[in-house]
């Protein structure tokens, strides 16, 4: 099925995220931004299927029809940090724009978000605090003041960042965690669903427990974002 030539498509690649498909719904409510919302996704078994009403039309090499004026992309891969980081380097391929799903009752007043984000209803994002490209924060989630989240970093629901919190690219915050203020997570770091973590965490290492304490800690950058994987990106600052 063709998307059109004219029509304002958007994208959304990755189809096992119900969530990210019903927050693109709603920032599409008022006003109207694109004619057409489909579903891409590279497993050939989902392809007919729908989520919300929204069809999975082809894989992400569909992106190649229609007019690249008139479509952009949100990926909604987040399973995994390396898996989202590797779903964009593919998307990124084909040249088309990224859009940023922002929940309509979200307070961005003095937030700086990135490209390709997805924030979900229900989130809360203190003062001066930075959103990398291509970052995730779901449902409930607490992102305190002047707290920084490098590119490709997922916070689960209900996850709670305190003050100046810092998340190095690629890591990966489980569902109703807390991080005590000032901590720094390093680069691919994983902490695992309610921990509370109170120290920094290294780089690669998963996290668990009250308090954290290191799990695992492999020696594998394999998936490690690289450096201007979104070049010439600029972050827009909400502020007034």
């Amino acid at each position: 099925m063709s998307a059109g030539f004219g029509l304002r498509v958007l994208y959304l690649c990755g189809a096992d995220n119900p969530e990210g498909v019903r927050l693109a719904l709603r920032v599409n409510e008022n006003p109207r931004l694109w004619d057409r919302i489909m579903l891409l996704d590279n497993n050939p078994c989902k392809i007919g299927q729908r989520i919300l009403g929204v069809r999975t039309e082809g894989l992400f090499s569909f992106l190649e029809r229609g007019d690249p004026q008139t479509g952009s992309v949100a990926n909604l891969v987040t399973g995994t940090t390396s898996r989202r980081w590797v779903a964009c380097k593919s998307i990124q391929a084909f040249g088309r724009p990224f859009s940023p799903l922002v929940h309509p009752e979200t307070d961005l007043d003095g937030v700086a978000l990135g490209r390709d984000v997805l924030v979900h209803k229900w989130d809360v994002l203190g003062p001066e605090v930075t959103v990398g490209d291509s970052s995730v924060i779901f449902m409930g989630a607490i992102i305190g003041h002047e707290s920084q989240l490098s590119q490709c970093c997922v916070v689960a629901p209900n996850a709670v960042l305190n003050a100046r919190v810092r998340l190095g690219e690629g890591a990966y915050i489980g569902a109703n965690v807390t991080i005590m203020p000032e901590i720094n997570i390093s680069a691919c770091a994983t902490v695992v669903a309610g921990s509370v973590v109170t120290q920094g965490v290294p780089e690669c290492s998963t996290v668990m427990g009250i308090p954290a304490k290191i799990l695992i800690k492999p020696d594998d950058r394999a998936y490690l974002p690289a450096p201007g994987l979104y070049q010439g990106a600029s972050i827009r600052s909400t502020g007034s």
